[in-house]
């Protein structure tokens, strides 16, 4: 028996009907994004006025030139991960992981030292030392896919 949640999901599943899952994802981030924003309950009107007065941050980088592309692969409350995709293989630093910290717009590849450059004078370095002491930044949760430095910061109060 279907709950009411599953009804729904599928309505909105039903939309993406023959949509790449890089679109899909896409879209997905930009409601989880919208929705940081909105009060509850949801008021559609609200969100289609935001949108249609371009007042929604992007925070998903598209295109890069005409040899690759970059989108949203994680998130949270710190930084923002995305992964480059390019014509060239990846020895030739046609692809990889890449992120921003939180309020910074600049690439920066994603890799146990710069990470540490990054957070370095922050309340984060002491975690993140003691974190890429026992795991490498490219390590994922096997059941969720995600990378086990994100899932380790969404635990983290940002104001705290």
């Amino acid at each position: 028996m279907m709950t009411y949640e599953d009804k729904i999901t599928l309505a909105v599943l039903k939309r993406f009907d023959g949509m790449s899952k890089i679109d899909v994802y896409d879209i997905l981030h930009k409601i989880e994004s919208l929705l940081l924003d909105t009060n509850t309950p949801i008021a559609y009107k609200t969100i289609k006025d935001r949108l249609e007065k371009k007042q929604v941050a992007k925070k998903s980088i598209t295109a890069i030139d005409k040899n690759g592309y970059c989108y949203l692969e994680d998130h949270c409350q710190f930084m923002n991960v995305y992964r480059i995709k390019s014509v060239f293989p990846a020895i030739l630093g046609g692809s990889g992981l890449f992120f921003t910290p939180w309020e910074h717009y600049r690439l920066i590849p994603y890799t146990n030292i710069e990470l540490q450059k990054a957070f370095s004078n922050t309340r984060l370095e002491v975690i993140i030392d003691h974190f890429l002491k026992h795991h490498s930044a490219k390590q994922r949760n096997p059941k969720t896919k995600r990378l086990l430095l994100v899932e380790l910061f969404n635990q983290i109060d940002p104001y705290g």
